[in-house]
């Protein structure tokens, strides 16, 4: 058995190729650049070079692997449905892909598309539907934390069902090396509890010893200051994206698959915030 891990310079594939080297499995990690992986972690990890706008790539990230840990990556000219033909082609035994909670709702965003392409290729499958990122608070949001002590995201007073990325890729290790049980399986990740972001700055405030609050800025508001402090408008335009759901009430949904499946709870935010609380102390 041999994985591909996509996706590791992002949160979720860094922590599925950790969870994957810790168990001591045989993996090989999907990078653009090999050289720069290379001089950032070393011997770590054993990378290939694997484009998705470059299809001449595909053969060799391929060559020697079974499972693929697979996620729809940022760019463009992504061409995902020649990159599934050809995992066809090559006979692999099972993808586990990083989907999007309540993705058979939203024709309009490339998840859906994929789910439907790798169900037509026969390949078997597991689509883990994931929600709202705890890891965004270290992320997007780490630099208005870290220098303004706030919460800036046009998420209104809405709930969201945070997960952590490691119980994503718990799980995804997981299903990676029970493929029998897992084949053709969709599950629903979130956490087990709804929190909007007034409370979260609350959990953060008591963690950090430090007052953090929510700004609450409407979606007019957030544009104007990002643009005007250099933020990239595409960028900008899918931070407001990925909240509006939250805007809407739409995030609050809680799921227990992951409980169901892994036999335990899922990461508490304040857990999350304890475990990454130097991150924000600046």
């Amino acid at each position: 058995m041999k994985i591909l891990v996509t996706g590791f310079n992002g949160k979720i594939g860094y922590e599925v190729a950790r969870k994957a080297k810790e168990m001591n499995l045989q993996i090989v990690c999907a990078v653009r650049n090999v050289e720069k992986a290379k001089q950032k972690y070393g011997d770590d990890y054993e990378f290939v070079s694997l484009d998705f706008s470059r299809p001449e790539t595909f053969q060799e990230a391929l060559m020697g692997v079974d499972r693929i840990f697979l996620m729809y990556p940022p760019g463009d000219n992504i061409q995902f449905a020649s990159f599934i033909e050809k995992v066809k082609d090559q006979e692999i035994k099972h993808i586990v892909y990083l989907s999007l909670k309540d993705v058979q709702f939203m024709p309009f965003v490339h998840h859906f598309k994929n789910e439907k392409l790798i169900k037509k290729s026969k390949i078997p499958y597991t689509f883990l539907r994931a929600g709202y990122f705890m890891q965004n608070l270290n992320d997007f949001m780490l630099k208005e934390i870290t220098e303004r002590q706030r919460i800036f995201v046009p998420a209104g007073n809405g709930k969201t069902s945070f997960v952590d990325a490691r119980d994503i890729a718990d799980l995804a290790v997981f299903s990676l090396t029970n493929t029998e049980q897992h084949r053709f399986q969709k599950y629903v990740i979130t956490g087990d509890e709804a929190l909007d972001f007034f409370e979260v700055a609350k959990i953060m405030s008591e963690v950090l010893n430090t007052d953090i609050r929510y700004d609450n800025p409407s979606i007019k508001e957030f544009k104007e200051f990002m643009i005007k402090h250099g933020g990239d408008k595409g960028f900008i335009n899918v931070v407001v994206g990925v909240h509006f759901p939250t805007k809407l009430g739409l995030a609050k949904g809680i799921k227990d698959d992951f409980e169901k499946v892994m036999n335990k709870k899922p990461t508490k935010i304040k857990k999350y915030i304890e475990d990454f609380k130097e991150n924000w102390i600046s």
